[in-house]
């Protein structure tokens, strides 16, 4: 195919809901996703993945599940550190994903408007509860009910903090791969898998998308494909370096930046703070149980004002039997468990990545410059993490015998976000409220480069549910003869 109605970028959380919305419509979709389409071990395992093997999950086993660093090098500024953790193939970092799903709630869509921190998202929960529900009906989103030791801890913590409640985690129990599925069974997505974005095409009067120039990630060929319309979702960074790496006479510091927002606002969760050990003796599990763990969110300056920082943070933990997820505790016939905390990173202008013109990847394309740090507001956080976990473990009787208490280097709860923000304003954001480059109408960004402020919860089922509607409403915009 040398032209699609619309060709979508990346094939992951985004990508695989674009097609699947936009091809169900009776669109003519192309998606094009750098990595393979079944990835399979590389016999390379950790030698080639110096940052990747950052992450816990990135094991000899599972290692061509993340991508090679040698040939996928960024750069970080002088006295900051970032790892950049990344999944090129078909499903992007789905394959590694934990399913846990829960939506992001108006304390902090409009967080701004309480605290007066950066600005609030140009959306509310309303706006976006449709698109939630038709993705949480698709994967079949529930909640496991809680264990014995789970419930004992919710008890305990409810009653001595009526402002916490604890819930069971939202996970989704369908397989993450089924949207792109469900597009190709429409027979109207052409699916290239191992071809690179390299950049956009654009048209004379520079606002107007008119498709993408890409490289054959093993040949090294290269080709364009002509579209209506085009949606990144590469990821957050990926998508921002696409646009980045794009300068003209309409767009000189990259396309759809007349505001200058484009690159900065890079946020990630913070993480870090864990603490495991054993469960009661008495409120061990009679049975094994289904448990998915739980979930205690908006409460630190939503329920409970403090003094020290700004937003709030979600704490996620889970009994289970036999060893915890990280590492192996001595004998003991209890179960164990483990606590861990997600807090929010707020946007700040300087937290910022730009195209670095002295380095290239293994296909010619310039790479990013990665320049963010953390703030006195997340260390603050982390330590309020790390006295409130352990108060309500002590409070339940949960016996710690682990903990870490540092906050984790940036990129490490791989939830970049940012850097092409949603806003209201086109003077002080790239995107519009439907994830429309306000400048190239034709031209969307639906992962979570497009988040005006982190949040503390899973962007995941966010970064789905946005792609919907912009979809949608890039769909009605279509068959009406726009954008």
């Amino acid at each position: 195919m040398k032209t699609a109605d619309v060709i979508v970028v990346g094939a992951g959380a985004a990508g695989g809901w674009a097609a699947k919305e936009l091809s169900e419509r009776g669109l003519v979709v192309t998606v094009l996703d750098a990595g393979p389409l079944d990835p399979t071990p590389d016999g390379t395992g950790l030698s080639r993945r110096p940052i990747q093997s950052h992450c816990y999950a990135c094991t000899e086993a599972d290692a061509h599940l993340f991508v090679d660093d040698l040939d996928n090098p960024y750069e970080v500024a002088p006295g900051t550190s970032f790892s950049w953790l990344r999944g090129r193939q078909v499903g992007g970092r789905l394959l590694t994903w934990g399913l846990t799903s829960p939506r992001m709630e108006d304390d902090e869509f409009k967080a701004a408007s309480v605290d007066g921190v950066g600005e609030d998202w140009p959306i509310s929960a309303a706006d976006l509860a449709p698109a939630y529900a038709r993705v949480e009906e698709f994967l079949d989103v529930r909640r496991a009910p809680l264990n014995e030791p789970e419930r004992r801890l919710a008890e305990v913590v409810e009653a001595r903090w009526p402002t916490r409640r604890v819930e069971a985690s939202p996970k989704a129990c369908r397989e993450p791969l089924r949207p792109l599925e469900a597009a190709l069974a429409t027979g109207r997505v052409t699916l290239r898998a191992e071809t690179i974005a390299e950049r956009l095409l654009v048209g004379a009067g520079g606002d107007r998308v008119t498709g993408v120039a890409m490289v054959d990630r093993r040949t090294g060929t290269r080709d364009e494909l002509q579209a209506r319309a085009v949606v990144l979702c590469a990821s957050a960074l990926e998508s921002t370096r696409l646009l980045l790496n794009w300068a003209g006479d309409h767009h000189p510091d990259g396309l759809a930046n007349s505001s200058g927002a484009l690159g900065r606002y890079l946020m990630d969760h913070t993480s870090g703070v864990y603490f495991e050990g054993r469960v009661p003796h008495g409120a061990e599990s009679t049975a094994a149980s289904p448990s998915e763990g739980g979930i205690l969110a908006g409460f630190r300056n939503v329920t409970e004002s403090v003094d020290g920082f700004h937003r709030g943070y979600e704490v996620e933990f889970q009994a289970l039997p036999g060893a915890p997820r990280r590492r192996r505790l001595r004998r003991d016939t209890r179960e164990t468990f483990w606590m861990s905390a997600f807090g929010e990173m707020l946007p700040d202008p300087e937290n910022r990545v730009e195209i670095d013109p002295a380095r290239t990847d293994a296909w010619g394309i310039p790479t990013l410059r990665i320049d963010a740090r953390h703030s006195e507001n997340e260390r603050a956080m982390a330590r309020d993490q790390v006295a409130t976990l352990r108060e309500m473990l002590d409070a339940a009787g949960f016996e710690i015998t682990g903990a870490q208490t540092e906050l984790a280097p940036l990129g490490m709860a791989a939830h970049e976000m940012g850097t092409a923000r949603m806003g209201a304003d086109p003077a002080t954001s790239v995107l519009n409220p439907w994830n429309q480059t306000w400048d190239v109408p034709n031209l969307l960004v639906t992962d979570a480069a497009s988040f005006t402020s982190s949040g503390y919860r899973n962007p995941t089922l966010t970064i789905m549910a946005l792609t919907v509607r912009a979809c949608t409403h890039l769909a009605d915009l279509l068959e009406g003869g726009e954008p």
